[in-house]
C-alpha cells in the first residue's frame, strides 16, 4: 500500500476509467447485434440443423457480452470513486504540507528570538524569554498534532488504496471466480462441481490454465458425478455432441484441455476436441526440444549427457507424430466412423487412446488392450488392427460400434531387449487401476445397455484380467484374451472377470507360453480356468495365428506369418463374433 498521501495521479486513473467505459459500450453493442442476429435467425427461413445450436450459441453470447459490459462498466465506478478519494486525499495532504512547513518556519524563528534574548542585558528580556517560551510551547502542540493529522492521513490513503483493491477483486468486477486457490484445493468433490456449474463461459475462459483448479478437477475420481455435472452443463443438449453443445462446454474444453480430455465421465466428443489442443500443443514444443538440441550437437559444450536429452527427446517427439499420425491416417473401412482421441496423458512416456467409431452413440464398444512392447510410436499399427477389428465385425452386427486403441498404460519392454519386467506383475499392477477408471468412465458417460468388450493381447491380458476383476460393475459382455502372457494367480478363473462371456486362445508361437513359463502365471485357455476356447488357428479357408505379433503378415518376406489381427485369420473373425455376442 502507498504510505505517502500525495502519490498516484488522479486523472490518469479517470482516463483508465474512461476507456474502460468506452470498451463496455462496445461490448454492449456487439452483444446486442449478435442478439438481433439469432433473432433474425429464429424468425428467418433458415432450415438448416444447426439453427436451433446458432440461436442459443448466439443468445449465449450475447448474454456473456452483457454481463462481460457490466463487470467492465463496475470496475469504471471504481476507479472514479477511487480517484475522487485520492483527490481529496492529496488536497487534505497539500494543506497538512504547507501549514507543517509554517510551523516548522515559526519553530525555527521562535529559537534563533530565544537565542539572541539570552544575551541581552534589557530589564525585560525575562519577560520576553516568557512569551517566547509560551509561542513555543503553542507551535510544538501545533507539530505534535500536524503530525498526527498527517498519519491519520497516511491510514486514509491505505483504507482507501486497499478497498479499492478489495472491490477489483469482487465477483461483480472479476466475476464468479473470486475464489482462493486455498479454497478451491479445500473443497470436495461435490463443492468443486457445484460451483464449476455456477461459472459462465466468459468466466471459464478468463480462469483458462489456473493450475489450482486444473489439479484439483483432475482429482475428482466419481465418474458418475463428472457425468451428471457435464450433462448439466449441456443444458437441453445433455452432455451435447461435436455439432450441438453449450457454451460452457466449450468454454472448459478450451480453457483446461488436458484436464478434460482426461477426465472420466465428460462425452467423449470433448475429450477428442480437447485432446487434439493438448496434442497440437505438446507436439509442437516436442519438435521445438528436438530442434533446438540438434542446433547444439557437435558445437561448443557437447556432451554425452546432452546427447542422451537428444535421444530420449527424439524418441518423444516419435512417439506424439505417430499418435497424431493415427488420427490423421485413412483405414479402409467398411463402415464409416469418426475419429475420436479419448485420452492424452503427456508423462514421460505419453500415453493415450484412440477410437475408430464414435463411443457416445455407438451401440458397441471394444477396447484393445495391447502388451509388451507397445508405445503410442505404435499407435498406427494398432489402429490397424482396430479398424481390422471393426470391419469383421460388420460381418456379424449390423449395429454402430466403436474400437478403441487403448495404449493408456506403460507396458513392459520387450525381453529380446534384456527387458524381463514382462515375467513380473509390477506393470501390471500399475496399469490396472488406469483401466479400470477408462472403463468406468465409459459405463458413467454412456450409460448400462450399450456392449462394452475388453480384447487383450499379450501382457494386455494381465493387466486387464487384474483391472475387470477388481470392477465387478463394469457390465463387460465379451473379454477376449489373445496370446496371453498369463493371468495373474490373484486372479483364480474366469468368473472373477465378471464378463457375460469369456474366450482365450493363443497361436502357433512361443513367445506368449514362454512368458506363461516365465511367470508362474496361469494360462486363460487351460481347461481350469473355465474360458471358452477361441480358435486362432487354420480352417474354413482362413489363416491360423503363427506370430505373437497384433499384425505380422505383408505381401513381402512375411507372406506366410499371421498376427492376432491380421485379416484373413479366424483369430480375427473369432474374436470379432465374440465381441458381437
Amino acid at each position: 500500500m502507498i504510505a505517502d498521501p500525495t502519490a498516484g495521479d488522479p486523472r490518469s486513473i479517470r482516463s483508465v476509467a474512461q476507456r474502460l467505459q468506452q470498451r463496455s459500450s462496445g461490448i454492449r453493442s456487439a452483444s446486442n447485434e449478435v442478439r438481433r442476429q439469432a433473432e433474425v435467425v429464429t424468425d428467418g427461413e433458415w432450415k438448416a440443423k444447426n439453427k436451433t445450436s446458432f440461436a442459443a450459441a448466439a443468445a449465449e453470447v450475447g448474454g456473456s457480452g452483457e454481463r462481460i459490459a457490466s463487470h467492465v462498466d463496475r470496475a469504471a465506478t471504481v476507479l472514479i470513486a477511487y480517484a475522487t478519494r485520492i483527490e481529496q486525499i492529496q488536497s487534505e495532504a497539500l494543506t497538512i504540507k504547507a501549514a507543517q512547513e509554517r510551523n516548522h518556519d515559526d519553530l525555527t524563528a521562535n529559537a534563533r528570538a530565544v537565542e539572541k534574548l539570552r544575551e541581552s542585558v534589557a530589564d525585560d528580556a525575562s519577560v520576553r524569554m516568557l512569551g517566547l517560551s509560551t509561542v513555543a510551547a503553542g507551535l510544538q502542540v501545533s507539530k505534535v498534532a500536524l503530525e498526527q493529522s498527517w498519519q491519520n492521513l497516511v491510514a486514509r490513503r491505505r483504507a482507501a488504496d486497499a478497498e479499492a483493491a478489495a472491490k477489483l477483486g469482487e465477483s461483480e468486477v472479476i466475476g464468479a471466480f473470486a475464489t482462493s486457490a486455498a479454497a478451491i484445493t479445500g473443497m470436495t468433490d461435490e463443492q468443486l462441481l457445484s460451483f464449476l456449474s455456477g461459472l459462465r463461459p466468459e468466466e471459464i475462459v478468463a480462469i483458462a490454465g489456473n493450475t489450482a483448479l486444473a489439479d484439483r478437477l483432475r482429482k475428482v475420481d466419481d465418474p458418475r458425478a463428472v457425468s451428471q455435472w457435464w450433462s448439466a452443463l449441456g443444458g437441453a443438449d445433455g452432455k451435447g455432441s461435436r455439432d450441438a453443445h453449450s457454451a460452457v462446454q466449450e468454454a472448459f474444453v478450451a480453457a483446461f484441455p488436458a484436464v478434460v480430455g482426461n477426465l472420466n465421465g465428460v462425452a467423449y466428443w470433448a475429450r477428442d476436441s480437447a485432446n487434439r489442443i493438448t496434442l497440437k500443443s505438446a507436439l509442437a514444443a516436442a519438435k521445438q526440444r528436438v530442434q533446438a538440441l540438434e542446433a547444439q550437437r557437435n558445437g561448443p559444450g557437447w556432451s554425452p549427457a546432452l546427447e542422451s536429452r537428444l535421444a530420449d527427446a527424439t524418441k518423444y517427439r516419435d512417439q506424439l507424430q505417430n499418435f497424431d499420425a493415427g488420427r490423421r491416417k485413412h483405414y479402409d473401412l467398411n463402415r464409416e466412423g469418426v475419429r475420436q482421441l479419448t485420452s492424452l496423458t503427456l508423462g514421460p512416456p505419453p500415453l493415450g487412446a484412440i477410437s475408430i467409431g464414435d463411443l457416445d452413440t455407438a451401440a458397441n464398444a471394444t477396447y484393445v488392450v495391447p502388451g509388451m512392447g507397445t508405445t503410442l510410436q505404435d499407435s498406427t499399427r494398432l489402429l490397424l488392427a482396430a479398424a481390422n477389428l471393426r470391419n469383421a465385425q460388420s460381418l456379424f452386427t449390423t449395429d454402430d460400434t466403436a474400437v478403441v486403441a487403448w495404449i493408456g498404460y506403460e507396458t513392459p519392454g520387450p525381453i529380446s531387449d534384456g527387458d524381463p519386467s514382462v515375467l513380473y506383475d509390477g506393470k501390471a499392477h500399475k496399469g490396472a487401476p488406469l483401466l479400470s477408471a477408462e472403463l468406468e468412465g465409459y459405463r458413467a458417460s454412456v450409460g448400462p445397455d450399450t456392449k462394452l468388450n475388453v480384447v487383450a493381447h499379450s501382457y494386455g491380458t494381465t493387466m486387464s484380467s487384474i483391472a475387470v476383476s477388481q470392477s465387478p460393475d463394469l457390465g463387460v459382455n465379451s473379454y477376449v484374451a489373445l496370446g496371453s502372457a498369463g493371468i495373474p494367480i490373484d486372479v483364480p478363473n474366469a468368473a472373477s472377470l465378471h464378463a457375460d462371456h469369456v474366450y482365450a486362445g493363443t497361436g502357433d508361437e512361443w513367445v506368449a507360453p514362454g512368458g506363461r513359463i516365465g511367470s508362474g502365471r496361469n494360462d486363460p485357455d487351460s481347461f481350469g480356468f473355465g474360458a471358452e476356447h477361441l480358435d486362432v488357428g487354420p480352417g474354413d479357408g482362413h489363416e491360423g495365428v503363427n506370430a505373437h505379433d497384433p499384425l505380422r503378415h505383408d505381401d513381402d518376406e512375411n507372406q506366410g506369418s499371421w498376427g492376432y489381427f491380421d485379416e484373413g485369420t479366424n483369430s480375427l473373425l473369432n474374436t470379432a463374433e465374440a465381441t458381437t455376442r
